[in-house]
Protein backbone atom coordinates (compact mmCIF):
# COMPACT_ATOMS: atom_id res chain seq x y z
CA UNK A 1 0.00 0.00 0.00
CA UNK A 2 1.39 3.39 -0.95
CA UNK A 3 1.85 6.26 1.49
CA UNK A 4 -1.05 8.09 -0.09
CA UNK A 5 -3.43 5.15 0.34
CA UNK A 6 -2.16 4.72 3.89
CA UNK A 7 -2.81 8.39 4.67
CA UNK A 8 -6.38 8.19 3.30
CA UNK A 9 -7.35 5.73 6.03
CA UNK A 10 -6.83 8.43 8.65
CA UNK A 11 -7.52 7.81 12.30
CA UNK A 12 -10.76 5.92 11.68
CA UNK A 13 -8.89 2.65 11.41
CA UNK A 14 -7.56 3.18 14.94
CA UNK A 15 -11.05 3.76 16.30
CA UNK A 16 -12.27 0.62 14.58
CA UNK A 17 -9.31 -1.31 16.01
CA UNK A 18 -10.10 -0.05 19.52
CA UNK A 19 -13.70 -1.16 19.01
CA UNK A 20 -12.64 -4.70 18.04
CA UNK A 21 -10.21 -4.84 20.96
CA UNK A 22 -13.14 -3.94 23.22
CA UNK A 23 -15.30 -6.65 21.61
CA UNK A 24 -12.59 -9.28 22.14
CA UNK A 25 -12.12 -8.15 25.76
CA UNK A 26 -15.85 -8.46 26.40
CA UNK A 27 -15.74 -11.91 24.79
CA UNK A 28 -12.90 -12.87 27.16
CA UNK A 29 -14.96 -11.74 30.13
CA UNK A 30 -17.96 -13.66 28.79
CA UNK A 31 -15.87 -16.81 28.37
CA UNK A 32 -14.73 -16.62 31.98
CA UNK A 33 -18.32 -16.28 33.20
CA UNK A 34 -19.48 -19.37 31.30
CA UNK A 35 -18.78 -22.54 33.22
CA UNK A 36 -16.80 -24.83 30.93
CA UNK A 37 -14.00 -27.37 31.36
CA UNK A 38 -10.73 -25.79 32.45
CA UNK A 39 -8.78 -26.89 29.37
CA UNK A 40 -11.34 -25.40 27.00
CA UNK A 41 -11.44 -22.21 29.05
CA UNK A 42 -7.68 -21.74 28.92
CA UNK A 43 -7.53 -22.61 25.22
CA UNK A 44 -10.25 -20.09 24.34
CA UNK A 45 -8.65 -17.37 26.48
CA UNK A 46 -5.28 -17.92 24.81
CA UNK A 47 -6.91 -17.85 21.37
CA UNK A 48 -8.67 -14.56 22.18
CA UNK A 49 -5.43 -13.12 23.54
CA UNK A 50 -3.69 -14.06 20.28
CA UNK A 51 -6.44 -12.28 18.33
CA UNK A 52 -5.87 -9.16 20.43
CA UNK A 53 -2.11 -9.42 19.93
CA UNK A 54 -2.59 -9.77 16.18
CA UNK A 55 -4.81 -6.68 16.07
CA UNK A 56 -2.30 -4.66 18.06
CA UNK A 57 0.63 -5.80 15.93
CA UNK A 58 -1.23 -5.21 12.67
CA UNK A 59 -2.54 -1.74 13.31
CA UNK A 60 -0.69 -0.09 16.18
CA UNK A 61 2.73 -1.45 15.21
CA UNK A 62 1.85 -0.69 11.55
CA UNK A 63 2.66 -4.23 10.38
CA UNK A 64 -0.51 -4.25 8.30
CA UNK A 65 1.11 -1.97 5.76
CA UNK A 66 4.56 -3.52 5.81
CA UNK A 67 5.79 -6.05 3.36
CA UNK A 68 4.80 -9.60 4.30
CA UNK A 69 8.44 -10.57 4.86
CA UNK A 70 8.95 -7.83 7.44
CA UNK A 71 5.68 -8.68 9.16
CA UNK A 72 6.67 -12.36 9.26
CA UNK A 73 10.02 -11.47 10.80
CA UNK A 74 8.17 -9.91 13.74
CA UNK A 75 5.20 -12.22 14.08
CA UNK A 76 6.60 -15.71 13.44
CA UNK A 77 9.19 -15.73 16.28
CA UNK A 78 6.63 -14.27 18.67
CA UNK A 79 4.07 -16.90 17.67
CA UNK A 80 6.64 -19.68 18.14
CA UNK A 81 7.53 -18.32 21.57
CA UNK A 82 3.86 -18.12 22.57
CA UNK A 83 3.19 -21.68 21.47
CA UNK A 84 6.28 -22.92 23.33
CA UNK A 85 5.22 -21.10 26.49
CA UNK A 86 1.68 -22.46 26.20
CA UNK A 87 2.96 -26.02 25.77
CA UNK A 88 5.26 -25.58 28.78
CA UNK A 89 2.35 -24.25 30.83
CA UNK A 90 0.10 -27.14 29.83
CA UNK A 91 2.76 -29.75 30.56
CA UNK A 92 3.60 -28.15 33.89
CA UNK A 93 0.02 -27.75 35.12
CA UNK A 94 -1.23 -31.10 33.80
CA UNK A 95 -4.66 -29.66 33.06
CA UNK A 96 -5.30 -32.01 30.14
Amino acid sequence: MSDREHAQHGYGVYGLTWFWLLVVTVAEIGVTLIHMPRGLLITSLVALALVKAALIMAYFMHLRWERPVVAALFSVPIAILLVALFVALVLDSQIF
